[in-house]
């Protein structure tokens, strides 16, 4: 295989991970109808956690103290951000939460600007505008936000530190092992807070919604998605995979339209566009500035 069929199947790959991160939402929205939110995610990511860790066995020798305690750093950032997003998913449509948590694009160069103590970038700032316009569409223009727009700001917050943590400690550590404990801890500090707050883990029955929906959340959306982006983007350019993963919030929508038969007003729709043109500015322009330059 050449260089360029590796990197076309490569994006390929890619945008398979974009289609299972974007079927999540109205999953996840219809899976929590019949189960507590913690006790889902819960179960969701111990069934990740024992892929990955087939995956890592090998090396699991390897492990120590700082990668476990980083790990566990990462986890605890990583399910802040999915539990904002999944009870978001209860008072929120799927499509919305979608894009909502889309803003973690525009959210890092800002967070990361902070951190370095230096102006964002004009696109950075651009974006957030259009993103901030997006975002009082969405919510059908009103300046006092509803609960799961804000659960879902929160929710993209949160990952954007989850993402800046990641750059950080991935750097350090062996990949597959920092993400085994970061997985494992998501899954035990979900169990936790279902025993001790929610009625009951193990839902009532077991239908085949429900297993459809832990095999693609835990299996294709975590563990899978984990491994195909990690090897994928070896062999495509970082701009092409940043574009590609924009696509989520839309296939968000798109999902949420199939599935859960979501409609917005085309006021919605007109800020979800925002938003998305938002997290194209941030991520997109910036990249293509500096290749550009490099030209």
């Amino acid at each position: 295989m050449s260089d360029k069929s590796k990197e076309y199947f490569a994006d390929f790959l890619l945008f398979t991970v974009t289609l299972f991160w974007g079927s999540t939402f109205i999953i996840v929205k219809e899976s929590i109808a019949r189960m507590p939110v913690f006790a889902f995610l819960g179960i969701r990511f111990f069934i990740a956690s024992i892929v990955l860790f087939l995956i890592v066995l090998f090396k699991i020798k390897n492990i120590n103290y700082k990668l476990i305690r980083d790990g566990i750093v990462l986890g605890a950032a990583l399910f802040l951000s999915y539990a904002f997003q999944t009870v978001a998913l209860v008072y929120a449509k799927a499509t919305v939460v979608g894009f909502l948590t889309g803003l973690n694009v525009v959210i890092v160069p800002i967070l990361s600007a902070l951190v370095l103590k230096k102006l964002p970038a004009l696109w950075s700032i651009t974006g957030v505008m259009f993103a901030a316009v997006g975002i009082f569409m969405l919510s059908g223009g009103r300046f006092l936000l509803e609960r799961g727009d804000i659960l879902g700001i929160i929710c993209a917050l949160f990952i954007s530190i989850h993402i800046l943590l990641t750059d950080r400690y991935s750097k350090m550590h062996d990949v597959y092992l920092l993400t085994f404990v970061e997985i494992l801890s998501v899954a035990v500090f979900s169990t936790v807070v279902s025993l001790l707050f929610e009625p009951r883990f193990f839902p009532r029955k077991f239908d085949n919604f429900l297993l459809f929906s832990f095999l693609i959340t835990a299996v294709f959306a975590t563990a899978y998605a984990f491994i195909i982006q990690t090897v994928a983007q070896k062999y495509t350019t970082p701009t092409k995979a940043a574009l590609i993963f924009t696509a989520e919030p839309v296939t968000a929508a798109i999902f949420g339209y199939i599935i859960g038969g979501e409609v917005l007003t085309m006021r919605g729709y007109t800020g979800a566009f925002l938003i998305f043109a938002g997290i194209i500015m941030a991520e997109f322009f910036p990249m293509m500035r500096k290749k550009w330059q490099r030209v």
